[in-house]
């Protein structure tokens, strides 16, 4: 018995210290290394959230304060949200990390897209939008959840403006969470069958020159997400929240074929889900059949090439994390 108590202490601190090895690795791997979140949700604050609500009075304050703090802690330099128009104007005001647009559509049943005085802009509305609200992107989409396909007429003017304004688009592309499992009273008709990328394919047609990143890769259309892909080389995509909650033997060798096709420079970070920047981070660096290369580029390089960031804006970023 006792030599069995021996075995399971000396089994215990073999485990303590790959776990410090391994922390030390991943701190030594990030140093001088930018990262790009390409998926956050741009909200209201939260007066029940305890990592913020102690912060400051103004809760919406609070809430950036501790975004921009741990994107600092996380070398996170650029990140693209989308909200509501009150909201994604007071983040991209408050710091040029931010390159913020508009959730689409915004829901007025939904707490989280509060306040959400137009479900839906015109395009002359969102023209003007675009052209005086220091607006970089636009997403993530949220027509699966409103219950609509993408070819909804009232989505055209989205399209339209995206594709003139040269703008990226993060489309919800996975199946995403059972119905059963949806607030009903918040989102009465979600329908996740409108979130299949192929349903895309009328829009690329009419608006060839897109920027779309499809999120949510290696969930259930993820072979829709490949094809779409092959078919347009400028739609790239990203693992987030599938990669969290699915088990890794789901999705990653849907991540290991995108590589297998060719396709792996054309996958991004993205975190989704507020206070798990530092988990996705780890998601990445734990595939360890990436080369270091790969995981330098899933990191930030992807992202860099996809937005068309400029020689001046990359070496900026690398002088932010040095």
């Amino acid at each position: 018995m006792k030599n069995q108590f021996s075995i399971i202490v000396i089994f215990l601190l073999v485990l303590s210290t790959s776990a410090v090895f391994a922390q030390e690795s991943i701190d030594e791997f990030l140093k001088n290394q930018p990262i790009i979140d390409m998926h956050f949700h741009i909200t209201k604050g939260f007066n029940d959230n305890e990592i913020y609500n102690q912060r400051k009075v103004d809760i919406d304050s609070a809430r950036i304060d501790w975004i921009i703090e741990d994107y600092k802690k996380n070398n996170v330099v650029l990140a693209l949200g989308g909200g509501t128009l009150k909201y994604a104007k007071m983040y991209v005001e408050t710091d040029s990390l931010f390159w913020g647009g508009l959730v689409f559509p915004c829901m007025k049943t939904v707490e989280q897209d509060e306040p959400c005085e137009k479900e839906f802009f015109s395009e002359t509305e969102l023209r003007k939008i675009y052209e005086t609200g220091n607006f970089k992107s636009l997403g993530e989409s949220m027509f699966n959840y409103y219950g609509i396909p993408p070819t909804d007429k009232r989505l055209e003017p989205y399209w339209k403006i995206a594709e003139e304004f040269n703008i990226p688009i993060g489309i919800h592309a996975d199946t995403g969470p059972r119905p059963e499992r949806i607030n009903k009273d918040e989102r009465p008709n979600y329908n996740p069958v409108y979130a299949n990328p192929e349903l895309l394919k009328p829009i690329l047609e009419k608006h060839p020159n897109l920027r779309i990143y499809l999120m949510h890769y290696g969930g259930g259309y993820s072979e829709q997400s490949l094809e779409l892909m092959k078919l347009y080389p400028q739609i790239y995509c990203e693992i987030s929240a599938v990669s969290m909650f699915a088990p890794k033997k789901v999705w990653e060798p849907k991540v290991k074929q995108l590589f297998n096709e060719g396709l792996g420079d054309r996958l991004m970070f993205a975190s989704d889900y507020f206070g798990t920047v530092r988990k996705n981070i780890e998601i990445i660096y734990n595939l360890e059949w990436l080369t270091e290369k790969q995981k330098r580029d899933i990191y930030y390089n992807n992202a860099a090439q996809f937005l068309n960031l400029t020689e001046s804006e990359i070496e900026e970023h690398y002088r932010k994390v040095n």
